[in-house]
């Protein structure tokens, strides 16, 4: 289906999943990237989008990890008008309840027809590499997306992180 054509507005089923898939193809990348870093390194910025579609790459290197976040932050700013969908993310630490940093990764996610980027955390940890608990949507209604339609999101998460190009089954299971 050329998703470049449909009006997600009518369908906020079709909607809900082309998100899911974006934030678990996203996630996946990022896990099996993270997977393979040392401590004291970080992924660098990156996004996935549609554009006519044809799926493309950016990574969002430089000097620190904020001037990285900072150039993906604007190119997600001026991003072009034919782009159907995309999924951003980068690393960071998020303050618990306790006050303690733990690792994560921020996302970010968009289709034509959302109100708003859909904004989630995945916490992790480093070494060795595990994700900790699920991810966490922060804004999933001020986005556009039904409550009524979690579980359809759920559903496409995982379909979208099966679904990464490189990623074996083993690798997979390891990571998730």
């Amino acid at each position: 289906m050329d998703l470049a054509c449909v009006n997600f507005d009518q369908d906020l089923n079709l909607l809900t999943q082309t998100v899911g898939k974006m934030v678990g193809l996203i996630l996946a990348h990022s896990v099996l990237i993270g997977n393979r870093l040392e401590e004291d390194e970080l992924l660098v910025p990156l996004i996935i989008y549609y554009q006519e579609g044809v799926r493309k790459l950016e990574a969002f290197e430089a000097e620190t990890q904020k001037e990285a976040v900072l150039l993906g932050q604007a190119f997600i700013a001026q991003i072009p008008e034919d782009v159907e969908r995309w999924a951003y993310v980068h690393d960071g630490l998020i303050t618990l309840d306790d006050g303690a940093k733990q690792d994560a990764y921020f996302i970010k996610a968009w289709a034509r027809g959302m109100q708003a980027p859909l904004t989630l955390y995945q916490i992790y940890e480093k070494q060795p590499f595990k994700l900790v608990k699920t991810i966490k949507p922060m804004n999933y209604e001020a986005s556009g997306l039904p409550l009524s339609e979690v579980n359809q999101f759920t559903d496409a998460l995982n379909e979208g992180i099966v679904s990464h190009p490189l990623a074996t089954r083993e690798e997979l299971q390891r990571c998730f």
